[in-house]
């Protein structure tokens, strides 16, 4: 196929949607429209106990509260390491030593070019989080074999945190840890948990072009 240079059909302050015209083997020119979106970074924290500081976000897209682990988008000029620090001390407070490299996925080639860079940070230290404008985040320690079974099992629905955690077990990357002990309910950690209501502020809106005037700050409804 012979792709024409894709065009900006639709902004915001956060993300753009292009359409690319691609010719067929056949002659048919046919448009495709995808998210151009500048990639982003996700960190798996553990602290030395083995436990992995994991977060609840309030998605608006699914409408529910999804378990993930601390992510973001990249900042211009921010390489994916530089990233995924930020990201881990914003949303835990935690600031991480070495990183291990896990790789790369593509979450939804077949709606977005998104790219998300996984990483593995061991025996974090703990401090205070200083979340964005607008972001609803809960902290969620989780102990690292109950995360583990949690993607397994397909209970942590969330896929690059899902996929980092199979690729830092499979490398032999996670701790040895015991098993969790019966005060914590893997289950109560899920997406599909309800005991926490959605955040009353929380409404459906249709999407709009922005207007002119400063960008709203909330860059992390596209991750």
């Amino acid at each position: 196929m012979t792709a024409a240079a894709p065009r900006a059909v639709f902004r915001t302050p956060w993300l753009t949607v292009r359409e690319a015209l691609e010719s067929e083997p056949s002659g048919t020119e046919r448009s495709w429209y995808y998210l151009d979106h500048p990639g982003c970074a996700l960190v798996l924290p553990v602290t030395a106990d083995g436990t992995l500081l994991l977060i609840r976000s309030w998605r608006i897209a699914v409408r529910q509260w999804c378990l993930e682990a601390p992510a973001g988008r990249c900042e211009p000029g921010e390489s994916p390491e530089e990233t995924a620090r930020r990201e881990l001390a914003e949303e835990t407070g935690a600031r991480a030593g070495a990183l291990h490299p896990l790789g790369t996925v593509w979450p939804s080639s077949g709606s977005s070019n998104e790219e998300v860079h996984l990483f593995l940070a061991p025996d974090v230290r703990s401090g205070l989080p200083h979340h964005d404008d607008g972001e609803v985040i809960r902290q969620r320690p989780v102990p690292v074999d109950d995360a583990l079974a949690l993607a397994i099992s397909g209970e942590l629905r969330d896929a690059p945190t899902a996929l980092a955690l199979l690729r830092a077990h499979r490398r032999g990357l996670l701790p040895a840890v015991a098993p969790a002990s019966a005060a914590v309910s893997p289950a109560a950690l899920t997406d599909s948990a309800t005991a926490e209501a959605r955040p009353a502020a929380t409404t459906a809106a249709p999407l709009a072009t922005p207007g002119p005037g400063p960008a709203p700050k909330n860059p992390k409804e596209t991750r």
